[in-house]
């Protein structure tokens, strides 16, 4: 896969501060955004298997130069419903891309048609951004996916933190070929980014299920001593941090509810380490 913008460790880390705001925006109807965005918008989606109900998943802001579209991770039960919802179904929007994760898949459907809607109206000239986190990540990439197919012209950028295998080896094949600037940002103690298995095979279904991870991985390394940990956005965003202190720095300063609060990764993982050995 060519791209044609290189991966940018500060804009890891101000993409990692989007998604760590769509929690509270959910949870608190809470958004603070940093200097020089404006929220453009609110999406919502269905969660849920047997029981589904409408839920906030995520927001569009806007910049002089950019636009940035969040998508928010799993915060719900009917969140981990859609999550363990691992068959496959083939991807509707592209023909020919092979098959998604059927749980997911079925958020982004509920959400789609107001996402296409709303893309297709942003001001020309600014380069998008997708970014989410766990869940918010593959739904990213299956936004990345349809909108590069179905909307001329667009100029799109994915970052992804913790996302999971979105799809199998076509699903795959078809996002690499198509999105040119994806990153894919994972903890390699973060247990999340390792589902869906990337086989299962038969008699689980008749032929088996086969899962992949999209290009272009980014990994990053911090132990929390717990799987909790180990997957928070808020602990990315400190580690992504910390190989750029000035950057975060003048981002925390400049934008201070707009960042998660800071964390010694190290001093906690210690403690967390310790209490478990009590």
């Amino acid at each position: 896969m060519k791209q044609t913008e290189s991966y940018n460790k500060q804009d890891a880390i101000l993409f990692a501060g989007f998604c760590y705001q769509t929690y509270p925006f959910f949870d608190q109807n809470k958004l603070n955004l940093p200097m020089g965005f404006e929220l453009c918008c609110s999406f919502s989606g269905m969660a849920g298997v047997t029981e589904k109900a409408e839920e906030k998943f995520g927001f569009i802001a806007e910049s002089e130069n950019r636009i940035v579209l969040a998508f928010r991770g799993s915060d719900s039960t009917l969140n981990l419903d859609s999550d363990l919802d691992l068959f496959q179904t083939p991807f509707p929007y592209v023909e020919n891309v092979g098959n998604s994760h059927r749980g997911i898949t079925r958020v982004y459907q509920s959400m789609r048609e107001e996402l296409i809607e709303i893309v297709r109206k942003l001001p020309e000239g600014k380069r998008l951004y997708l970014t989410g986190h766990s869940l918010g990540g593959d739904l990213a990439i299956m936004a990345a996916l349809d909108f590069a197919v179905n909307i001329p012209n667009i100029d799109l950028v994915v970052y992804t933190y913790a996302a999971g295998r979105p799809g199998d080896p076509d699903f795959v094949g078809a996002y690499n070929t198509h999105v040119k600037n994806s990153y894919r940002i994972f903890n390699v103690h973060d247990f999340i980014p390792t589902l869906p298995a990337s086989e299962y095979p038969p008699p689980f279904t008749e032929k088996g299920l086969f899962y992949e991870h999209v290009d272009f991985s980014v990994p990053i390394s911090f132990q929390m001593n717990n799987l909790f940990l180990n997957h928070r956005i808020n602990c990315y965003f400190q580690k992504l941090g910390e190989l750029d202190i000035d950057y975060m720095s003048t981002l925390r300063k400049k934008n201070p509810e707009f960042c998660p609060e800071a964390i010694n990764l190290r001093e906690l993982a210690v403690s967390i380490a310790n209490e478990t050995r009590a």
